[in-house]
């Protein structure tokens, strides 16, 4: 029977705001259980949190991510808990068993420490997943000393992938090409090197019925800076001075959003922040919602693949995103691109597909025919070829 130990240590205390890598990783491992493989998670509060929340069961072995707190009172406390657990995990030993595969489900240094030392301990094989590579720290958003730490940890974490790895999962899109260029500078046998496709669950959105009206202009998941969340104001400012009264939602988990709130309401701009009360929605009620707007507002400056775009596009709405690397092998003309980062141009994209029934029609054909392709469980079943 075939056996994996993941590792999901970057959720720190708190499982708010579920990402593209834990995504993949639930429905991956759920379907796994399904073939009869033998599954074990390394995770941190955090960690368990958002996947019991999602309907995980695997057995865990639940690392501290602080000595005394339960939750984070800033962002960079994150950091501070990587390091922790990064530190921790070897007095937790005992309780990791033995698995012929362990899968790292993100670069994050955190992952990668613990996977270096049990590979070693047990004579397992490493798979190690990379969701995304870091933009240069003076043009990404966001505060750019943490920037340039975090690229300074995932140059660190490629170098160890290229030498010690048995493989590397990294996406199947241009952005993906990059990450295969920089592992192969450091040496990694392109034979190690395998691309790997995100998905959704295709039969569940297909049984959301339609609402029976369109109650907002434009949805956002999640924001954090290097999802756009500074892009908000901006062009939805300049987007009411020409369309006044577009409404807007923004879902999902947020980073460093109390100034972004502060504007909206000092500039009284038609946008809800939405937060379950559990900080979870089950997954009808998320695309239900979803489905209840009319465009996809998706002003991300960094994507490994967009599982949200491509649930959008399922659920027939038309998506206006920024043209990025990540985006153009994937999902082609199925989406509106707009220039990377030009407010202006993305304010007209947005009145070109609310405007224009024509626009809508072509963008919901052509969105839903490229969302058919990506099922979780054709994917999983090949993933499974690979372990």
């Amino acid at each position: 029977m075939k056996s994996i130990l993941w590792v999901l240590n970057g959720c720190g205390l708190e499982g708010k705001g579920i990402t593209g890598g834990p995504v993949r990783f639930y429905e991956i491992s759920r379907r796994f259980s399904s073939y009869g493989i033998k599954q074990h998670l390394l995770t941190t509060r955090g960690g368990k949190i958002m996947q019991t929340t999602l309907g995980c069961n695997l057995p865990m072995t639940v690392l501290p991510a602080s000595f005394i707190l339960k939750n984070e009172p800033c962002r960079p406390f994150r950091f501070w808990s990587y390091l922790l657990t990064s530190f921790l995990w070897r007095f937790f030993k005992r309780h990791i068993p033995k698995s012929e595969t362990i899968i790292t489900v993100s670069d994050y240094f955190c992952d990668i420490i613990p996977a270096l030392k049990l590979k070693k301990r047990f004579g397992s094989k490493w798979i190690a997943w990379i969701h995304h590579c870091e933009s240069d720290p003076k043009t990404r958003p966001g505060n750019r000393l943490v920037n340039e730490i975090t690229a300074r940890m995932q140059r660190w974490s490629f170098k160890k992938i290229a030498r010690y790895a048995d493989a590397a999962w990294i996406n199947d899109t241009i952005a993906g090409d990059e990450i295969e260029r920089r592992l192969l500078s450091l040496g990694m046998p392109s034979a190690k090197i395998r691309r790997m496709k995100n998905g959704i669950n295709v039969q569940d959105i297909c049984n959301i019925p339609e609402p029976d009206e369109k109650s907002v202009d434009a949805v956002m998941i999640g924001a954090r800076p290097n999802k756009g969340l500074f892009d908000i104001v901006p062009i939805w400012k300049r987007l009411c001075e020409i369309r006044p009264n577009t409404s807007l939602v923004v879902m999902g988990g947020m980073s460093g959003e109390s100034e972004v709130v502060g504007e909206v309401e000092k500039l009284n701009l038609p946008i809800d922040f939405f937060k379950p009360d559990n900080g979870f929605l089950s997954a009808k009620d998320y695309y239900e919602r979803i489905k209840k707007a009319r465009v996809l507002f998706a002003p991300s400056h960094e994507e490994g693949w967009g599982i949200a775009v491509c649930e959008a596009m399922a659920l027939g709405l038309p998506v206006v995103a920024y043209d990025l690397a990540a985006y153009q092998k994937i999902y082609k003309d199925s989406y509106y691109p707009v220039e990377c980062f030009n407010f202006e141009k993305f304010v007209n994209a947005i009145i070109d597909v609310l405007d224009n029934p024509s626009v809508i029609s072509e963008l919901k054909a052509k969105g839903l025919f490229t969302a058919a392709k990506y099922d979780w469980d054709k994917i999983a079943e090949d993933d499974s070829n690979f372990v």
